[in-house]
């Protein structure tokens, strides 16, 4: 999921899109990488070594994004639905979770700073000239 949240995020930021914009997605990227990181550190401390594979060889090696998306609309509103679709995964894993446990709580942390950077990438498109806000609306 964050190997293709950080193609999304990749290509807006070379978009022509307001710095205010271009810095969310700027961060977004960023919070891409460390949350994958700490993804697969979280999958290591719970696999087991008997029964599990390496995380590399349970996840995809490339991403099906197609990075065609030019319109900037396309493009973001791929990344507000995949945000949802980040978020959906991570409410569905936390019950399954010790709540006390450092898992539990880095997903937790996980959710609360994908909800800020969701609603500070919704307020900046909505502010877009020429957009269809109407589409975006499923991202507040």
């Amino acid at each position: 999921m964050y190997k293709r949240q950080e193609s999304l995020f990749r290509s807006a930021m070379a978009l022509d899109v307001p710095s205010k914009l271009r810095r969310i997605c700027s961060n977004g990227y960023m919070m891409s990488l460390l949350f994958k990181k700490d993804v697969g550190c979280m999958y290591e401390s719970v696999k087991s070594v008997l029964d599990d594979g390496e995380l590399s060889s349970i996840t995809r090696s490339a991403d099906e994004f197609d990075d065609g998306l030019a319109d900037r609309y396309e493009l973001l509103n791929e990344i507000a639905s995949y945000q949802q679709v980040i978020l959906n995964e991570y409410r569905a894993l936390l019950p399954h979770l010790d709540h006390d446990s450092d898992a539990a709580r880095a997903c937790s942390e996980h959710i609360d700073k994908l909800l800020v950077l969701e609603s500070s990438l919704a307020k900046e498109v909505s502010v877009l000239p020429g957009e269809r806000e109407q589409d975006f609306s499923d991202v507040a």
